[in-house]
């Protein structure tokens, strides 16, 4: 939970200078193209390893920014976590980040589940439903998943709603089991 803390902070403070500086778009964009680079446990290792010189994690992270056209507001922000040994944190600084900026535009990102392929107008009429729920705008990506058997499973945020027949069937045997 300290390194969720310290996440949010970072991606706290990110997010008002990058809206400060009117480049939230391109911060955004940053994260999600750098975050996933930096979630390997190699990667997180060589910038830990006391053994490797300072400037050629310097050089390396110099390297990935540069490589990913971020901007210098992203770049900083890395070179800050490296010197406080703390880049293992960047991609749930990222994810954060996005949540933030979802947050302040009014919307949640929501994730449904179906056993089959789900046709475009089921998802935005879904979209729609969600959108109603929560009283935000929804932006749904649809998953494929067989193992649920069918129905449906949807993610908002952090609520979960579970429609799917796998769960009612397992509800079901519980109910019988108790008798």
């Amino acid at each position: 939970m300290i390194g969720g803390g310290l996440a949010r902070r970072y991606a706290k403070a990110l997010l008002e200078a990058a809206a400060e500086a009117g480049i939230l778009e391109q911060v955004a964009a940053d994260l999600e193209a750098l975050a996933p680079h930096f979630a390997g446990k190699e990667v997180v290792a060589f910038f830990a390893n006391p053994a490797v010189p300072a400037a050629r994690k310097e050089a390396a992270l110099t390297a990935a920014a540069e490589r990913g056209s971020a901007s210098p507001l992203s770049a900083s922000l890395l070179h800050l976590l490296l010197r406080r040994q703390r880049i293992g944190l960047l991609p749930e600084i990222a994810r954060l980040f996005r949540d933030l900026v979802d947050e302040r535009r009014g919307y949640v990102r929501a994730e449904v589940t179906a056993a089959v392929h789900l046709p475009a107008e089921s998802v935005e009429a879904l979209a729609g439903r969600l959108s109603a729920a929560t009283g935000r705008q929804v932006q749904l990506t649809a998953r494929l998943d067989p193992t649920i058997l069918g129905g449906l499973v949807a993610r908002v945020g952090s609520t979960l709603y579970d429609a799917s027949l796998r769960t009612q069937l397992r509800r079901m045997r519980e109910v019988l089991i108790k008798g």
